[in-house]
C-alpha cells in the first residue's frame, strides 16, 4: 500500500443523523494533523489560556502515567470524502474542517512541541536515558487514537449553526463528579481518602458541590478539598499547579486532615448540619477554620496537629449561631443570618476573628 493510500483512505461506519450522513471513525493524531484544516469563518479564534490548560492536563497525565480521555471530535468533510469498496477515500486535495475539538487538537500539538524541545535539551546535555523516556511520550501522543464524527454533506451555513449549537449546549463536567472520579489531582485523592475514613462519623455529600439548607450532610467532597488547600497552603482561591503542603510531609496529609475534620465533632453543636440555626454547616466557615490552622502553624511555628487542637478554644467563645458576634462582618439583620460567607474576603475576616480569640486565650495561659 502506498503512502498516498495511507493518507487518503480511512475506515469507519456511515450513519444518518437528522437526515445528514455521518462517518464515525478513528485515526492516529499524526494522520489527523495532515488531514484537517480550520475555517476561520466557522471557527472562533484559539483561546491561548484554554489551550494551555488542556496542554498542561495532557502533560501532567503523561508524567504521572495516568490515561486521559477526550470526547469524539466533530468535523465536516464538505463532500470531500467518497464511499469506496474498501472504506472511504478523500477526494484529492480535500481536507476535513473541524467543528468541535479545535482547542484539544491545538493542545496536543502544543504538548508535542514542548516534549520535542525537552527531548532536544536532554540530548544536548548527554542525558540519553531521559531523552528516550521523552521520546516514548512523543510517540504515544503521535499515535494517540482520535475518535471522531465526520459530517459528509453539510453546507457552510449548516456548519456555522452546528458550531453554535455545540458550544451553546455544552456543559462542563459537574465538579461533584470530578471529585468522585478524578485520580490525577492529589488533593482530590486525599479528600476521597479522608472522607472514606469519616463515613461512620459524619454525613458527607458525595455528588453535589453546594449544600442547601435542606441537605442533612455537614459538608461535601468539594468543600473538604477547599479546606485541605486552605489548611496546607493558605490558598483560598483556585489552586493551580502541583500540591505543596507547607511544613508537612505529603504522606501525613491524610492523617492531619482527618484530625481537622474529626475536631468538628467536638467543636460544633450537636446539630451542626442545621444551617438555619448554625453556621457550622456553611462552606465559608469550614474553610475559614482550615485557614486558621494554616495561620496558627505559620505564626507560632507549631505542628499542624497542635494547631488543630487549638481550634477547640473557640468552643468557649463561639455559639456557632448566625447571631454570634464573631460573625458580625457577615450578619444580615433583615434575614437574621450570615451572608456571603464563602468569598475570599469573608473567609479571611472569619479566620482573623478565630485567630484573635485563640491567640488571646493562648497568651492568657502563658
Amino acid at each position: 500500500m502506498s503512502t498516498m493510500e495511507l493518507i487518503t483512505k480511512i475506515q469507519g461506519k456511515e450513519f444518518t443523523q437528522f437526515g445528514k450522513k455521518i462517518l464515525v471513525t478513528q485515526m492516529k493524531f499524526s494522520l489527523l494533523e495532515s488531514l484537517f484544516e480550520v475555517d476561520e469563518e466557522v471557527q472562533r479564534k484559539i483561546d491561548p489560556g484554554r489551550r494551555t490548560k488542556i496542554r498542561n492536563f495532557i502533560l501532567d497525565s503523561l508524567n504521572s502515567g495516568q490515561p486521559f480521555h477526550f470526547s469524539p471530535f466533530v468535523f465536516s468533510a464538505r463532500k470531500g470524502i467518497n464511499t469506496v469498496e474498501d472504506g472511504f477515500e478523500f477526494v484529492p486535495g480535500c481536507k476535513i474542517y473541524i467543528l468541535d475539538g479545535q482547542h484539544r487538537i491545538s493542545a496536543i500539538s502544543s504538548a508535542l512541541g514542548v516534549l520535542k524541545t525537552e527531548k532536544e535539551g536532554k540530548e544536548e546535555m548527554g542525558q540519553y536515558e531521559e531523552a528516550e523516556k521523552v521520546r516514548k511520550k512523543i510517540d504515544f501522543l503521535r499515535g494517540y487514537p482520535i475518535s471522531m464524527q465526520i459530517y459528509l454533506d453539510l453546507g457552510k451555513e449548516e456548519e456555522k449553526q452546528m458550531f453554535t449549537d455545540l458550544n451553546t449546549e455544552r456543559r462542563e463536567a459537574h465538579v461533584g463528579l470530578i471529585m468522585q472520579y478524578d485520580y490525577r489531582d492529589k488533593y482530590t485523592e486525599w479528600t476521597r481518602q479522608v472522607a472514606g475514613r469519616l463515613i461512620e462519623e459524619m454525613e458527607i455529600e458525595q455528588k453535589r458541590s453546594r449544600l442547601t439548607n435542606q441537605n442533612s450532610a455537614i459538608t461535601s467532597l468539594t468543600i473538604m478539598k477547599r479546606c485541605l488547600i486552605a489548611l496546607f497552603e493558605g490558598i483560598l482561591s483556585v489552586k493551580k499547579g502541583d500540591p505543596y503542603p507547607r511544613g508537612c510531609d505529603p504522606n501525613k496529609v491524610p492523617d492531619i486532615a482527618e484530625s481537622f475534620f474529626r475536631t468538628w465533632i467536638q467543636l460544633f453543636p450537636k446539630k451542626m448540619a442545621d444551617r438555619n440555626k448554625y453556621v457550622s454547616g456553611l462552606s465559608g466557615i469550614q474553610i475559614a477554620l482550615a485557614y486558621t490552622v494554616f495561620i496558627l502553624v505559620r505564626k507560632y511555628s507549631i505542628p499542624h496537629q497542635e494547631a488543630i487542637k487549638m481550634l477547640l478554644i473557640l468552643k468557649k467563645y463561639c455559639s456557632w449561631e448566625h447571631t454570634d458576634p464573631l460573625f458580625l462582618h457577615m450578619y444580615n439583620p433583615e434575614t437574621g443570618k450570615i451572608t456571603n460567607h464563602s468569598s475570599v474576603t469573608a473567609i479571611q475576616k472569619s479566620a482573623k476573628a478565630f485567630f484573635l480569640k485563640i491567640s488571646s486565650e493562648r497568651d492568657k495561659e502563658r
